[in-house]
């Protein structure tokens, strides 16, 4: 608060010192333009006249220093407040009118500046409302796409190529987080706990090596040219749930990808559904194979013995008669099931056996160092899979033959069966043993980084494929285990959605501008302020001494991406001190007691905190006072919140030096925003946000457009020496 005064009697102090040396210097060079007759007769003066001296000195001083402080107080801080006023009016806030203080001369100058102030905001105004008048057909369109994407029964998300999310709509939320209204207090495991929002990663959501081999299938399809150019795989949701993705490539205007439009579809039910259907036909199969070996044997016996008599005959032909009504009997009450209902709700796409088998030459050899070698085979096969969770569960099938039997080369073979595609893995040596085979098909499906929520056996039922470990007839001392392949029987592409251009338009949980937002190679402190995505955060807690055991009440978080204030896209949380809380503090954030029952320690809270700040550079008022806290807690939750931090009282006292109080509602005042919900967290957490939007013009005036920047001007301020 001192920094403007200690400014001023500073100048007043140097003033006061350069008139002190320049009355030396003075001195010194008069007296050595007088005689020693003179010299005397001055000094004799001086001494018999010292007092009076003495006094006109300190009194031309005074004069001197009222003089200096004349001219500070009503020329050069007035001028230097005007100066700094107008940046405000000019790029923050056109309202701001600059109150007249100083000379005469400074106060008119004022009242012609704010006369010119309210022709702009009236101009401004007035070509405001021309461009929302405007805009108003193209705005009503935009907030209707915005309605029907929103309430989509499917969930959709579009991400960049660099996996950044640029839209998502409701249903797209529920599916893989949940929805928004998950209480933190009764959430799962941190480690469980999913954020979706725009320029979050969505490798949060979705497997890393799944999505590259969707990225690395797309693209193979658009260097053919094939207008079919999308994927199919299968992701795990919130809640258990089993999600189908349809993932449609975005192409900019030169043809190249530039993102994908992933829509996602819960087919938990259905699956359920498809295994009862799947029970039902093994208790139908079973029960037709006894009932058709009954019948099979009775005719096999009339037709042996066609001269038997005619009671035996009867009885074949009653044989033969029950066991048909009893087949009909099991088609009836087994198979009781919607019309409607797929076989398998499992993406399975055409593709190219060659392709597939390529594909895991290669895999294998990177990710296992296991030789591939193919069999040359007659003619083209098409089969029916999902690409990326068959060549897990081969390279899961080869890891284990490597394990158990040391093997480094395979040869895999390919044969056409009918109605299948057999795949086979051969090695010299034993097959292996059933037993081993079934514990291996109850087995996760994990390999190194990449994995399915499902055992083996369940990839390969929902595939429609089987498994099988045999031994070679036809080379002798070889094994091989076969995989049965559905076969594509025509190589028909199915009906999808045509390759999406991307518009340019905004709604609610839209960004499409991040299109264009690439990883850049430069360091983040060289990125301009303006591309950087932030979390803007406040804290309420038992007082103002954390190292004296004040804890934290609760924490409020908004997130800004691209100059927005993401409102949709908060943390609010309230947490249990498990220490009283003082009347004191209680009149200031209203959070009474009785409120913070069964809410979450604060070592339940930092860790889901840390997951929802990450990869965003933290902005707060005051900022040194809310880290003190999070610091002090380190030890206790093993949370280091090591995000770079940007503090608007700070920034504020960069851009506006003159000014004595940089608290929140000055600043509000200075910058025309209006703060509603004070001292709630999250209510000053979106004050914040909109105060530091507010000030990053006046900071790109001052030359300050980087993070590096504004780091190193926040360090220059009197208050970065603030500690807590």
């Amino acid at each position: 608060m001192k920094l403007p005064r200690s400014k001023f009697w500073g100048a007043v102090g140097l003033s006061f010192v350069s008139l002190i040396i320049i009355l030396t210097i003075f001195a010194v060079w008069f007296t050595r333009q007088l005689t020693s007759d003179e010299l005397n007769f001055i000094t004799h003066l001086l001494q018999r006249f010292f007092g009076p001296f003495v006094i006109f000195s300190l009194l031309l001083g005074a004069i001197c220093v009222w003089a200096v402080v004349a001219v500070f107080r009503n020329y050069i801080r007035p001028i230097h407040k005007i100066s700094e006023k107008i940046s405000l009016i000019y790029n923050t806030n056109p309202s701001y009118r600059i109150p007249g203080e100083g000379a005469g001369e400074i106060r008119r100058l004022c009242d012609r500046i704010n006369e010119a102030a309210q022709r702009h905001e009236t101009l401004a105004k007035h070509v405001d409302a021309k461009v929302q008048l405007a805009k108003s057909e193209f705005e009503q369109e935009k907030n209707t796409l915005a309605a029907i994407v929103a309430e989509l029964p499917e969930g959709v998300l579009i991400c960049n190529a660099d996996g950044r999310i640029l839209l998502y709509n409701n249903r797209a939320k529920q599916l893989l987080t949940g929805g928004s209204d998950r209480d933190l207090a009764t959430a799962g495991s941190p480690e469980s706990e999913r954020y979706i929002g725009l320029g979050r990663s969505i490798f949060g959501i979705i497997d890393k090596n799944l999505l590259a081999h969707v990225i690395d299938q797309i693209i193979g399809k658009l260097q053919q040219n094939d207008p079919q150019a999308v994927s199919y795989f299968v992701v795990p949701g919130m809640d258990d749930r089993l999600l189908r993705v349809e993932a449609v490539p975005v192409l900019d205007q030169g043809g190249q990808l530039s993102g994908l439009v992933l829509i996602f579809y819960d087919i938990t039910r259905q699956l359920a559904t498809d295994s009862d259907l799947n029970l039902a036909l093994q208790a139908v199969a079973r029960g037709f194979r006894a009932s058709l070996a009954g019948i099979r044997s009775a005719i096999e016996t009339i037709i042996e013995y066609p001269k038997m008599d005619i009671d035996q005959l009867e009885k074949l032909r009653q044989i033969i008669h029950r066991e048909s009504i009893r087949m009909g009997e099991l088609l009836e009450s087994n198979l009781s099931f919607d019309a409607k209902i797929g076989l398998n709700q499992w993406p399975l796409t055409t593709m190219s056996a060659e392709n597939l088998t390529d594909l895991l030459t290669t895999r294998s050899l990177e990710k296992l160092q296991v030789r591939i070698r193919m069999e040359e085979i007659s003619e083209p096969l098409w089969i029916k899979v999902d690409s990326y969770s068959f060549l897990l569960a081969l390279l899961f099938l080869i890891d284990k033959l490597k394990t158990l039997i040391g093997v480094d080369e395979l040869t895999c073979r390919l044969t056409e069966l009918d109605w299948y595609v057999g795949l086979d893995l051969l090695w010299p040596g034993s097959p292996i043993k059933i037993e081993t085979l079934r514990e291996w098909e109850q087995a996760p499906l994990v390999f190194e980084q990449e994995g399915l929520s499902l055992t083996l056996r369940e990839i390969i039922d929902h595939l429609g494929s089987d498994i099988g470990s045999y031994a070679s007839k036809r080379l002798k001392g070889t094994s091989y285990l076969r995989l049965f392949l559905p076969v594509a029987e025509t190589f028909e592409p199915e009906e999808v959605r045509p390759l999406a251009i991307l518009p340019e338009s905004r709604p609610e949980y839209y960004d499409f501008d991040l299109f264009d937002r690439a990883v850049q190679i430069a360091e983040l402190e060289n990125r301009l302020l303006t591309e950087l995505t932030y979390t803007v955060f406040d804290m309420e807690t038992t007082g103002l001494n954390p190292s004296e055991g004040d804890e934290i009440l609760s924490i409020g978080a908004i997130r800004m991406v691209n100059c927005r204030l993401l409102r949709e896209e908060r943390f609010e949380q309230l947490v249990d001190p498990l220490r009283t809380v003082p009347w004191e503090s209680v009149q200031i954030h209203g959070i009474h007691p009785e409120m913070l029952i069964g809410q979450p320690t604060i070592d339940k809270v930092l860790p889901r905190f840390q997951q929802f700040i990450d990869n965003t550079i933290l902005v707060a008022h005051n900022a040194a006072f809310d880290m003190r806290f999070l610091q002090m807690k380190e030890e206790q939750t093993a949370v280091k919140i090591i995000n770079p931090v940007l503090d608007t009282l700070l920034l504020s006292a960069v851009v506006h030096p003159s000014h004595s109080n940089h608290d929140l509602e000055a600043i509000a005042q200075r910058l025309g925003v209006r703060i509603l919900g004070r001292h709630t967290a999250v209510g000053d957490a979106l004050a914040t946000g909109e105060l530091f939007l507010k000030l990053l013009p006046l900071l790109a005036q001052n030359g300050i457009y980087t993070l590096k920047d504004a780091l190193a001007a926040s360090q220059k301020t009197y208050y970065a020496r603030i500690k807590f």
